[in-house]
């Protein structure tokens, strides 16, 4: 295959992953977030099987592995839930900027925390200015001066913060991502299956349109199972770096499908943080000192 074509597959994913905000929220419109959480896990697992199988992907783990995995279910299903009670109450669009852009901001702040105290690596000059324009971002993206937009943009912070320590543990699992991706599918399953016990709005979803089985579709097959397959198998193909950098798209199609599917318009200050928020993630992550150089060719 071509680069060219991967490249069209990498935007494809993009589009998957960025579409899954408006979808995910007309979703919760039919029931609530609990049950919408534990069927999207159910049908990604049915969905990531295949792809398991036919790109023969390795399953072998250890008990050292299985505890990261178990941890990383946990926190995949606390975000979840965030998730979907965030799209419940609050814009899908803006979510989606908050998130997506948000996440490797937090994830560099935990790494640098963590990772690097006993070290001697010192912060870049980018990457202050980085964090500067991320702080700027965040100012943006919450609306500190209405109460309500706070509230409900919390939910959207702690799922970007959940989503950074989720990055960080699956950093340290030495199994193929996607072996993470699928064992960490099931193990969320089984801690969300107790629900059958005391809810029993659980089979309701057998009932709902095609409408809202196309957006499982959407959310569970195309975004959680293909989406991630090509992301990752992008980063054995093109590199990290460049498969990355295709998710600063993530949330400009979050932005898109939202008015697209929902007729969401998004506020100034979404766009100016989103702006913001996606240029400190360049400047943490991908800036390079030679970008901004401008050789003489003589």
């Amino acid at each position: 295959m071509s680069k060219a074509s991967f490249y069209f597959l990498m935007v494809m994913a993009m589009i998957f992953w960025g579409s899954s905000w408006p979808s995910s929220k007309i979703m919760v419109e039919y029931t609530s977030a609990e049950v919408v959480t534990f069927w999207r896990f159910f049908f990604a697992f049915l969905a990531s099987i295949p792809l398991i199988l036919i790109l023969k992907i390795p399953l072998r783990l250890n008990f050292q592995i299985f505890k990261l995995l178990f941890l990383a279910a946990l926190l995949n299903s606390v975000y979840s839930i965030l998730f979907f009670v965030g799209l419940d109450y609050g814009s899908a669009g803006k979510g989606g900027v908050i998130v997506t852009t948000l996440t490797p901001i937090f994830a560099y702040i935990l790494a640098y925390m963590f990772y690097n105290t006993n070290s001697q690596k010192t912060i870049k000059t980018n990457e202050i200015l980085g964090l500067g324009f991320g702080i700027i971002a965040g100012i943006c993206l919450l609306d500190l001066q209405n109460f309500q937009e706070l509230f409900l943009n919390g939910f959207f912070i702690l799922c970007a913060i959940d989503w950074a320590v989720l990055t960080l543990v699956c950093q340290r699992i030495k199994i193929h991502p996607l072996a993470i991706n699928f064992y960490m599918t099931f193990l969320s399953i089984l801690l969300w299956l107790p629900l059958f016990l005391w809810n029993n709005t659980m089979m309701c979803i057998f009932s709902f349109d095609s409408r809202f089985w196309l957006m499982m579709f959407m959310v569970a097959a195309l975004s959680t199972a293909i989406g991630t397959s090509i992301y990752y198998i992008g980063i054995s193909y093109i590199g990290a770096t460049k498969a990355a950098s295709f998710t600063l798209l993530v949330p400009v199609i979050a932005l898109g499908s939202s008015y697209w599917l929902l007729a969401e318009i998004p506020s100034f200050l979404t766009l100016l943080g989103g702006s913001f928020a996606i240029f400190a993630t360049y400047l943490i992550n991908f800036y390079q000192y030679p970008h901004f150089i401008f050789k003489k060719k003589f």
